[in-house]
């Protein structure tokens, strides 16, 4: 007789029989009373009225074992086993994984495992799972006490998709720096949604089940996920300098020169040392497993790697989770994550790990520049170098009708020439209306500051922007739009678009001027460089109670601080 889901009497019964099956072996969670109706409740959605019997009373079982006192099931046409008042768990069996995947939770005391794993008899649980990973002799069949262990671990146990959605800073460019890595990358967890979109779009299907379930590469099958092949051996002058990269999530973990002489006669990639401890994060084996390997996972994804051997053997990586991006390449692409913040980049010279990195970064990236000008350069770049994304700056003159000019030259103000800072930026961390956003926030863009001369487009510390497309014109123009219109002044901000290289227009200014603030400044003891969210830089920086910010709205916290005496207008950075 098949197991009947259509009668909640039906169902009881069958559970109540599995649970004697078991000789009451279910575990224990801790529940405030007797009544088994205000217990946790397991309900296993998703299932087919045709579900086979004995399938049904193996996922039932599993949940039992594992201390659920109420296990009873719901029909894909919403049919349920029987009605229940305590706290549901909600889970769906995966055929990928042969485990039941928690689906949804209320808010209790009580934490439910993610993954409960369905073992089928004898099947050898090390082998079909990739426990067997570098086991000294691939071929040893694992021992029954070994499969014994791994039913007991119940099987790989994801870290993946666990971070609470959202950032922990809120902002409105939507990065965070408030988990920033040694090298400046946004170490914020990624979301169980983000870990899925991307695995979704990996270009290999056994990169999936390598980082999201903890499969294993074939032995001697060392191709990356987006196609390169690193099989034979890594000293060869043909292998390319480049960095490897998480394929889910993009976070930089190894570089080519820290490929192991041992790659050549191991079946895997094998480096001596991560390009930063802190990307990648090292899982001990729990007390008593019969896997005593320390696995390695992606510090931003969570997704499974491979594992570490100690500092003699160092990393054994599955090349399916990762993508090589070579240092000659415009593969953008298979670069899903770049720095937030570049300033430790730019101060660690004494790594050829990370200068091979920042020369992958600099190749790769599709970078923008703008040069502003609101007033002395000093403090300009000094406030513009906090902001995320920021690559580089230089300071420097342009406007005028001279040609080189030096600061003597535009003090005289016979030149035409504003001060100004360069900024070179990363489009996809830094959009150019929020730059622009805090450009109009940090200074009055309705006086012409020209010592003494108010004409517009004239005076050193004029307000000013020069670019050099079309594309990016369009969007200064709006955001000067908008904040003519929140002001309700007119804005006296000069855009031009440049139709030359950036040599001709531009001339960087003396030495002496570059970073002035930073060197002079920064060894007060107060911190003057670090990089701040968008929303932090505002707090900071911003001049104007109505700062434009994207829909030209108030920051409240910003107004709140303000003098009531104050008109809106703004009060002058310098």
């Amino acid at each position: 007789m098949p197991f009947s889901l259509d009668h909640g009497n039906d169902a009881q019964r069958n559970v109540r029989n599995l649970n004697l099956m078991n000789g009451g072996d279910t575990g224990s969670i801790d529940t405030n009373d007797g009544s088994s109706k205000s217990k946790p409740t397991a309900v296993i959605v998703g299932l087919s009225p045709t579900t086979e019997e004995s399938v049904l009373e193996d996922l039932v079982r599993a949940l039992y074992k594992i201390g659920y006192p109420n296990v009873v099931t719901e029909l894909t046409n919403g049919e349920s086993s029987t009605n229940t008042k305590g706290p549901e768990y909600r889970y769906q069996y995966s055929m990928a994984t042969g485990m039941l995947k928690l689906l949804s939770s209320p808010s209790t005391s009580f934490d439910p495992p993610r993954w409960v794993p369905v073992v089928a008899g004898e099947e050898n649980i090390l082998v079909a799972n990739g426990w067997s990973f570098l086991d000294p002799d691939e071929s040893e069949p694992a021992s029954a006490f070994d499969v014994d262990a791994a039913n007991d671990e119940g099987l790989y146990k994801p870290k993946w998709g666990s971070a609470e959605e959202g950032l922990n800073d809120e902002n409105a460019s939507g990065v965070s720096c408030d988990s920033l890595s040694t090298l400046g990358y946004d170490l914020t967890p990624m979301s169980f949604e983000q870990v899925q979109s991307q695995a979704d779009k990996l270009l290999l299907s056994l990169s999936r089940t390598v980082l999201l379930e903890g499969k294993t590469d074939p032995p001697n099958e060392k191709q990356t996920n987006n196609g390169y092949d690193f099989s034979g051996s890594v000293r060869q002058t043909d292998i390319q300098e480049g960095t490897f990269m998480c394929a889910i999530g993009g976070l930089p973990l190894f570089s080519s020169l820290q490929l192991s002489p041992t790659t050549s006669s191991s079946g895997w990639l094998s480096f001596s040392l991560p390009i930063s401890d802190d990307h990648i994060l090292h899982i001990q084996p729990k007390e008593g497993a019969a896997d005593k390997r320390i696995e390695v996972i992606c510090a931003k994804s969570k997704c499974h790697l491979g594992h570490y051997f100690g500092k003699s053997e160092g990393y054994c990586i599955n090349a399916s989770a990762l993508n090589f991006v070579p240092k000659r390449s415009h593969d953008n692409v298979s670069l899903r994550s770049t720095p937030v913040s570049w300033r430790n980049l730019d101060q660690l010279h004494d790594s050829p790990s990370i200068q091979l990195l920042v020369a992958t970064l600099r190749q790769t990236m599709q970078m923008e520049t703008i040069v502003l000008g609101a007033g002395c350069f000093w403090h300009v770049e000094l406030a513009l170098r906090r902001l995320p994304g920021v690559v580089s700056t230089k300071v420097g003159y342009t406007g005028g009708t001279t040609t080189s000019p030096t600061y003597q030259d535009v003090c005289k103000k016979e030149t035409g020439h504003a001060e100004v800072v360069a900024v070179r930026f990363d489009p996809t961390v830094l959009q150019l209306p929020i730059l622009l956003d805090c450009f109009f926030a940090m200074h009055d863009p309705t006086m012409v500051r020209s010592l003494g001369n108010r004409a517009k487009e004239t005076g050193q510390y004029r307000s000013c922007i020069f670019l050099s497309n079309k594309q990016m014109k369009e969007i200064a123009m709006q955001s000067l739009d908008g904040c003519a219109e929140q002001l309700g002044k007119l804005v006296s901000t000069e855009v031009r678009l440049m139709d030359t290289p950036m040599d001709d227009w531009f001339w960087p200014a003396e030495e002496r001027h570059q970073r002035h603030d930073e060197r002079t400044k920064g060894n007060t003891g107060d911190d003057i460089i670090s990089t701040l969210s968008a929303t932090q830089w505002l707090k900071t920086y911003g001049r104007r109670a109505d700062s434009i910010w994207g829909t030209a709205q108030t920051l409240d916290e910003l107004s709140a601080q303000e003098d009531p005496r104050d008109d809106g207008m703004a009060r002058m950075m310098i």
